[in-house]
């Protein structure tokens, strides 16, 4: 072979580096299996669960650079149980917990459309997040209406860039249909919009959200109106790192509203290989006999940088009217009620 023939065979393998270089598709995943235990004074539980520590999942993202610092994206992830293998919200695998299609440019942000995070649930600041014995009490256990929206379909959103000197911004807005029943899931219908801004440097990250969403509920032949206020703060002082949530969701309904508050207050502490994790977590209706308080411990022990064993155990007591319980128990107004997680995760 001459140098010339060799010299041409280099520049297209160069050339074809640097396109594949442009494009790359990421396959991604979580596999977490828990052991769940419930106490309550009604009935107990234990059985096999999944997301004990993160949410068992399977997905597929990818970035295209499109030149002149623009970028296109696309992010399809859906959840799944593990224990049984069903899809996480019904029998089939479904791109439920994020489809999302992208523009990305350096200098202006990410307008992003499809189905995400609602502004206020990417606001919230817990040492737990929403997964687990020890998840965060969603206000809508409750009963009020959608509570924390978690997701949303049919969503247009705008990211700030991150070039603002510590602060961010998202707004959003989308619209799902107006009728439903409370039968359906909460984060398939309603039209709304949300709004988030906030400021993160180094070890300081704070944030306030605001959500309302609306929808006809077809079993009461009426217009329901939910508004969502949330705020949120973590500092890592290095030997622990302190997370704290104030939320407050206000329902409308036949004339009638009701509020739900949502108080956190967290830790997670690094040791050695591993993490303890702590809070404490109180949801009250206001102007009615329903309140909550939820404790909770927890130790997760990073066998790799992919895979840990974990636990963790929450006592939760219920005031007055309230009977909410843990890990599939049942439990009385009023009463308490214990759960405990072992579980393993492995991310790839």
């Amino acid at each position: 072979m001459t140098m010339k023939k060799i010299a041409t065979l280099a520049v297209l393998a160069a050339a074809a580096s640097a396109s594949y270089a442009q494009s790359s598709v990421t396959l991604f995943g979580i596999a977490d299996a828990t052991v769940q235990v419930g106490r309550g004074s009604v009935d107990n539980n234990v059985g096999l669960g999944s997301g004990g520590l993160s949410t068992s999942r399977i997905g597929f993202r990818g970035v295209e650079d499109l030149g002149g610092g623009l970028k296109a994206g696309f992010w399809l992830e859906a959840g799944y149980t593990l224990n049984n293998g069903n899809g996480q919200n019904s029998n089939a695998l479904a791109f439920t917990r994020r489809s999302t299609v992208s523009l990305m440019g350096d200098s202006w942000g990410e307008i992003r459309l499809g189905r995400d995070f609602t502004a206020p649930y990417n606001n919230l600041y817990d040492a737990f997040g929403d997964n687990g014995v020890g998840n965060i009490l969603e206000t809508q256990d409750l009963g009020l209406g959608y509570g924390l929206q978690t997701r949303t379909s049919n969503a247009v959103s705008y990211f700030t860039p991150k070039t603002l000197g510590g602060f961010f911004g998202q707004v959003q807005y989308y619209r799902n249909g107006r009728d439903a029943s409370p039968a359906a899931n909460r984060d398939q219908y309603g039209n709304g919009y949300g709004v988030r801004v906030g400021y993160e440097n180094g070890p300081v990250s704070v944030g306030v959200a605001y959500g309302d969403t609306d929808y006809n509920d077809t079993t009461i032949g009426a217009k329901v109106d939910t508004k969502n206020i949330n705020f949120g703060g973590s500092y890592d002082f290095g030997v622990a790192k302190l997370l704290v949530s104030v939320g407050q969701d206000k329902g409308e309904a036949l004339g009638e509203s009701a509020k739900t508050r949502l108080y956190t207050v967290g830790t997670t502490v690094p040791v050695g290989a591993g993490l303890v994790r702590a809070s404490w977590t109180r949801a009250s209706q206001k102007d009615s006999e329903v309140r909550a308080d939820k404790f909770a411990l927890g130790y997760v022990h990073n066998l790799s940088k992919r895979t840990a064993l974990y636990t963790t155990f929450a006592y939760l007591k219920n005031k007055d009217a309230s009977s909410l319980a843990l890990n599939g128990s049942v439990t009385g107004a009023g009463d308490s009620s214990k759960g405990l997680d072992i579980g393993l995760r492995h991310a790839f």
